[in-house]
Parts: C-alpha cells; structure tokens; sequence
C-alpha cells in the first residue's frame, strides 16, 4: 500500500486551490491519496474487483474531493460532489510522490468502504483560515480521510494535512 500525495497544479481555479493550500501548508503537496497494489489482499474490496493497474496504468486510489462528483458505483450519493471516494488513478511521477506505507491495507480499504460517500469537510478547510470555525464530524478532507483510514483515531485525524501525512504515516508503521 502506498500513500500519493500531489505536487503538481492543475489548471483553471482548482489550480488556484492547489498553489493556495501548498502556500497555506508552506510544504510541497495539496492532496493526498491511499494506493491500493497487487498483492495488498483487498480486491474483493475495490469497485471492479481487481487492485491490478487498467489499460492506462491507473491504481485504485481513495481519498476524499471537494470539487469531483462521486463515481456511479460509490455507495452513497453516487453523482454527487465532493466527498469520500474510491477512483482510479494514473501516479505520474512528475505530479505524484509516492511513498510505501507497512500498515494493513484490508483495514484501510474496509475504512473507505464503510465511509464511501460521506461529505467533505469544508469547515475543517475554513478553519485553516480561522480558529473560530469547528470542524464537523463525518465529514472529511484528503488528509483527514487518508489519516482516519490508515489508524490514526477519528478525532485525531483532523490534525494531519497533505504535507504532515506521508511522514506521520511512515512513523505509524
């Protein structure tokens, strides 16, 4: 199991969000993801039954987005944005790092499953910005998702970012 955490930048506003978290941050990355491998036993639990990479070289990945529609087959508000999610990722290494992590992958993708479809945690976001705004329960960002499901505890999770967590993760293993 591998933890991708992006350094590039996208184009048009999202863009915009990813140069503002990194500056925010003051680290190099602006979202996260959980990687999924051959071999890591959980492709009874993947969406099309495999962790083998497709035709493109993309690995099941899941996190949670703020500006993406949930895939068809999530579990809970299917078509909807933002949220937990699993989906196929192509990891190129000129907009991905990646690092292993030695941690249980069939715990980690149980714990997206059963949070498939729950929000994103806007206010967590917004308190980056301002103390006074509460983080929300069941609600998630990248980093709090990828944090909760890897074995950080759930009222703990809100206190990693996509900078902090690939460290933090190594550690945990």
């Amino acid at each position: 199991m591998l933890i991708a955490s992006y350094k590039a930048t996208r184009p048009g506003l999202q863009g915009l969000f990813n140069r503002i978290i990194r500056l925010r941050l003051r680290g190099k990355y602006s979202h996260c993801e959980v990687v999924f491998e051959p071999g890591d036993g959980v492709r009874h639990l993947m969406p099309d039954g495999t962790t083998e990479s497709d035709q493109d070289g993309a690995l099941w990945c899941a996190s949670s987005v703020a500006a993406e529609a949930l895939p068809e087959f999530s579990q809970r508000r299917a078509g909807k944005t933002g949220g937990v999610r699993f989906k196929r990722v192509v990891l190129d290494p000129s907009r991905w790092d990646v690092v292993k992590v030695n941690l249980d992958p069939v715990a980690t993708a149980n714990w997206f499953k059963q949070h498939e479809g729950e929000m994103y945690d806007w206010q967590l976001i917004l308190g980056f910005l301002s103390w006074v705004i509460p983080q929300k329960d069941q609600r998630w960002t990248c980093s709090e998702a990828c944090a909760a499901a890897l074995g950080s505890p759930a009222h703990d999770a809100w206190r990693f970012d996509p900078a902090s967590l690939p460290a933090a993760a190594i550690v945990w293993a």
